[in-house]
């Protein structure tokens, strides 16, 4: 699970408060309404945002581990409240 794979980054970087959020497979199961298709991505993702408590909200996929850098990064607090942040 991700919670796994970023355990070494929390450790690390303890002063980047890292909260993972995971939706039960209730909550899949109603939006699908009994049909056969997948629980889109970008609804999760919502989820996330909505629940979210920090200052700054950083929205990945779930294929993507932040890098030592990034996590470092973001453990200085120079973020610009009137940016819009994006990689390529």
């Amino acid at each position: 699970p991700l919670e796994d794979a970023l355990t070494p980054f929390v450790i690390r970087h303890a002063s980047v408060p890292i909260r993972v959020i995971t939706v039960p497979p209730s909550f899949h199961e109603a939006r699908r309404g009994g049909s056969q298709s997948t629980f889109f991505e970008f609804m999760a993702k919502n989820v996330g945002a909505r629940r979210a408590r920090g200052e700054f909200v950083l929205l990945t996929n779930p294929d993507n581990i932040p890098s030592e850098a990034l996590v470092k990064f973001l453990s200085k607090e120079r973020l610009d409240h009137d940016s819009f942040f994006r990689a390529r």
